[in-house]
């Protein structure tokens, strides 16, 4: 099983990040809207100690997970820039293609300014729930300022639903090359081989 990219299929390396990101994004969405419906009884005057405790608990992993998902992110990136990409089973659709790729990329750029907007917002304010690791809540050149963390969080959520859309699309194109092309797309990022035998289908558009 080779760890790097070749041109008809994708390495190990490539298959374990995707599925990770993958595992930690859809972690990641429920965790958030959980943690801002108690945020919001919060806001309500709520002050059970218990509620509080949660809250906390809660924004303190969706956070960690957060930082872990940037940096997983980046090195998603500088991977997918030094390694061959496996040629498109349907060459002839340039902008099938074209649209794929576009989808990447703007999932690349989702992962790493989702976190990144929330990481701010969290470095401006003196929060209450900490990230859990030992490197401290502050960033470089990020001061504390209620303007700019509301500027960060607003900016977070329109992020948030670039990324939500953006995973929508590449789950739709993934299932479409699975369901109606059968072709090769998704075992290729399953199992990093192509069916015994399997040819990609001639394309006319």
């Amino acid at each position: 099983m080779p760890a790097t990219n070749t041109d008809a299929s994708y390495g190990f390396v490539t298959r374990t990040i995707h599925w990770l990101m993958a595992l930690l994004v859809i972690s990641m969405i429920p965790l958030g809207i959980y943690a801002n419906g108690f945020a919001y009884e919060i806001k309500q005057g709520a002050s059970d100690a218990a509620l509080l405790d949660r809250a906390q608990l809660l924004f303190s992993l969706h956070k960690t997970v957060g930082v872990f998902i940037f940096f997983t992110a980046l090195v998603r990136i500088v991977w997918a820039l030094t390694q061959p990409k496996p040629e498109p089973l349907h060459p002839n659709r340039r902008s099938e293609t074209f649209l794929a790729s576009l989808v990447h990329w703007l999932l690349y750029a989702s992962l790493l300014l989702v976190p990144l907007t929330g990481w701010i917002h969290h470095a401006a304010t003196t929060g209450f729930a900490p990230i859990w690791w030992p490197f401290g809540q502050s960033l470089p050149f990020v001061p504390k300022s209620n303007d700019l963390a509301e500027t960060f969080a607003s900016l977070h959520i329109i992020f948030e639903r670039v990324l939500v859309v953006s995973i929508l699309l590449h789950l739709l194109g993934a299932l479409k090359h699975h369901f109606v092309d059968r072709d090769d797309t998704l075992r290729r990022m399953w199992s990093g081989t192509r069916a015994v035998g399997a040819q990609a289908h001639p394309a006319t558009k």
